[in-house]
């Protein structure tokens, strides 16, 4: 069947206006796949239509934030608005976000396999053709590996051009975990360095790069596919050792935490330019964005369109409303995760609303006043306005009035060069070399105020308590738990095998049987 419309697949996004406006999505509502993908501006547009479903599964559209009650609720650090995702008992409602969250990431990967599969790169220059297809092969890894860890086995969507492909069946986890790596391995290959990109000079509001080899910040780098190449190579070889999961022995454990390793290397020694910032605090600053610590993240503006802003801080942190009732969202941190920080810890008052000024200029305080504990991260500095406003971030007067609400411009991490660090050492544990493991651990902890002498113990141990300091809310310990099959040291009531997985929503497995059989236990 030639020239079928496709209209999920082709959903695009408008062309380069900015660095950040990339994202900004423009629906058509059919296209041919004969008249598409044949020259570079529609490569791009297509491409930009990865990155636009790529926001949308890490699902701040429309103010939905399910794949973080997903992945946070479970891990003992935030209690969540259901309570469904705390303890991975879900109501029909619960199902019904589950399954956004699963499309939304099929969305993502459909756009991204159909970009590779279609691009005309005869009609394209060379270098624009190798840089499109490794950022969508980055971007459909990334989506793929978010799949496998959190629902198993899944079918493997070579793009969907005709009625056949719509339907795959689903393969074993090691088939997916090899084209991951394949992906990685070649947008490693193909793709700038990020102070590379930072060479061509970054495209600002109003004045846009038209030459795509110049830099846009939230793109893939060559060093974003190295970290996660070494963040699945560190899951396969941790699984393996924990008998979390054997990948039906498609794999050998010492050879994955030797290849983790090695990208870890690449990262660290391979001048691109990343580092730590001085202050942990200032790597969630609005100002900061795209930075020497930020190896990849999701992007986004200020703005009152819901599908450019990130609502996330408003949920997370102080309401726009009743600042001197409840004081807080719909997402609020468990107050006993505190206690896990020492007092001398900078990342304890850069993470969590111990304190703030309000309305009547009055110094507020956990826990005496402040009613219930919320966390700061993916927040700007705040500070009494000019006129009494509870606050002023750095881009946007924080309203009084729910009419008022806009959606702000943080971007949300998903590899940061501290995590890189934290992998690093755990790989080098993994193979033997205690020595250099301790320095790279060392190195985080001494940014958090901590010094480098490492605390007496096991070191794995100490590895994942900084790992849940150091990355508590960005959405990496459940899967960290999961990896080591550690979840009973936070949630006894979840160490049931059932909840190694998430169920498949029941109205795909209807409409395609190949989904079958249900995930064990739902």
């Amino acid at each position: 069947m030639k020239n079928i419309v496709i209209i999920v697949a082709l959903i695009l996004i408008s062309s380069l206006t900015s660095c950040k406006k990339y994202l900004q999505e423009e629906v058509y509502s059919s296209s041919e796949t004969a008249n598409f993908y044949i020259n570079e501006q529609q490569g791009i547009s297509a491409l930009n239509g990865v990155y636009g479903g790529l926001r949308d599964t890490y699902f701040y559209y429309a103010n939905d934030f399910t794949l973080f009650r997903m992945l946070e609720g479970p891990t003992g650090t935030v209690t969540t608005q259901p309570p469904g995702f705390m303890n991975m008992s879900y109501g029909i409602k619960d199902l019904d976000d589950i399954y956004n969250v699963w499309k939304r990431m099929w969305v993502c990967v459909n756009r991204a396999s159909t970009l590779i599969k279609l691009l005309k790169v005869e009609n394209i220059k060379p270098t624009s053709a190798k840089r499109i297809l490794a950022e969508a092969k980055f971007l459909r890894a990334l989506c793929y590996f978010n799949l496998v860890r959190m629902w198993g086995d899944v079918p493997i969507n070579n793009g969907v051009t005709t009625v056949d492909d719509a339907y795959p069946k689903k393969v074993r986890e090691s088939v997916i975990y090899k084209l991951i790596i394949e992906d990685l391995k070649t947008a490693s290959a193909d793709l700038p360095k990020w102070n590379e990109y930072a060479a061509y000079g970054i495209a600002t509001s109003g004045n846009p790069l038209t030459d795509y080899q110049g830099y846009q910040a939230g793109r893939a780098t060559k060093g974003a596919a190295q970290a996660l190449l070494a963040k699945v190579y560190l899951t396969i070889g941790s699984s393996i050792a924990s008998n979390a999961n054997l990948y039906d022995n498609a794999f050998d454990k010492t050879e994955m935490y030797t290849k983790a390793k090695m990208m870890c290397d690449s990262v660290y020694t391979g001048t691109h330019g990343y580092g730590l910032t001085t202050n942990y605090a200032d790597v969630f600053k609005e100002v900061n964005e795209n930075g020497k610590e930020d190896i990849f993240s999701i992007k986004f503006i200020e703005a009152s369109d819901i599908k450019l802003g990130n609502s996330f801080a408003a949920i997370s942190g102080l309401k726009n409303t009743g600042i001197l009732s409840t004081e807080v969202g719909a997402l609020r941190s468990v107050p006993a995760f505190l206690t896990e920080f020492t007092v001398t810890d900078t990342r304890r008052s850069a993470t969590f609303f111990l304190d703030y000024i309000n309305t009547n200029n009055v110094r507020v305080v956990y826990p005496t006043t402040i009613k219930q504990l919320t966390f700061k991260k993916y927040w700007s500095d705040f500070q009494i306005a000019a006129d009494n406003t509870p606050m002023q971030r750095t881009t946007y007067v924080y309203k009084t009035t729910a009419a008022d609400k806009a959606r702000f411009g943080d971007d949300i991490p998903v590899l940061r060069y501290s995590d890189l660090l934290l992998m690093y050492a755990e790989s080098l544990l993994a193979i033997g070399d205690i020595t250099n493991s301790r320095e790279r651990l060392a190195d985080v902890r001494e940014r958090a105020g901590l010094g480098r002498v490492i605390p007496a113990g096991n070191l794995l141990d100490i590895i994942i308590a900084e790992r849940r300091r150091e990355l508590c809310f960005e959405m990496q310990l459940w899967f960290d738990y999961q990896r080591l099959n550690i979840i009973s040291r936070y949630r006894t009531d979840l160490a049931d095998p059932k909840f190694k997985y998430f169920p498949i929503p029941n109205s795909d497995l209807v409409m395609n049987p190949g989904l079958l059989p249900q995930n064990p236990g739902w």
